[in-house]
């Protein structure tokens, strides 16, 4: 008799979908997100686009891209078709953790070692943005906030805003792809 019930309860656990932990595919999909960035900042940068403004938005349709698809999968592949609110958006969050580390690693070797020269760029840019936005501005203020402009403060900036636009964006796709299973009831 005590054999039949192992059995039953082997049958029990096979039936029912296995859920894996997250921080592998969510690295993966971070991955593939990041690699997406770095491909547009190359190509940003090609075409001497560096300084226009609305060219991050691109990036933000990649990252929104990345995470549909990311989670999608993750949903599907590895938590047997099913994912609450919650777990969508933690996926989703740390999948965007790692696309945005991943990214601002890139941000810190390329401004730093790989093209200064767009540094000097983006420092005059922001110069000239000051003094017609700001005309008040002292010399002071605004060599302050030149010199701000380092590579380090640039992936500084890619790590926080990529992370905060994902949750953001994890928010809204974790309502839409969400699908609860129904064995939880």
């Amino acid at each position: 008799m005590e054999n039949n019930d192992e059995k039953h309860d082997q049958n029990e656990q096979t039936m029912q979908p296995q859920k894996s932990g997250m921080a592998n595919p969510a690295f993966q999909y971070g991955l593939l997100i990041a690699a997406g960035l770095i491909i547009l900042s190359l190509i940003i940068y090609a075409a001497g686009m560096i300084t226009v403004n609305w060219i991050s938005y691109v990036g933000y349709a990649i990252l929104l891209g990345g995470l549909v698809f990311g989670t999608i999968k993750f949903r599907d592949d590895y938590s047997g078709g099913f994912i609450s609110f919650g777990r969508a958006l933690g996926f989703g969050t740390l999948t965007s953790f790692f696309a945005a580390l991943i990214s601002a690693v890139f941000a810190f070797v390329f401004y730093k070692m790989i093209a200064p020269d767009a540094m000097n760029e983006l420092r005059i840019a922001a110069e000239i943005n000051i003094l017609e936005t700001t005309p008040n501005v002292t010399d002071q203020q605004l060599d302050l906030a030149v010199r701000m402009i380092s590579p380090f403060m640039m992936a500084l900036t890619y790590l926080f805003s990529y992370t905060f636009v994902g949750f953001v964006f994890s928010l809204v796709t974790a309502a839409f792809l969400k699908r609860n299973d129904p064995m939880d009831y």
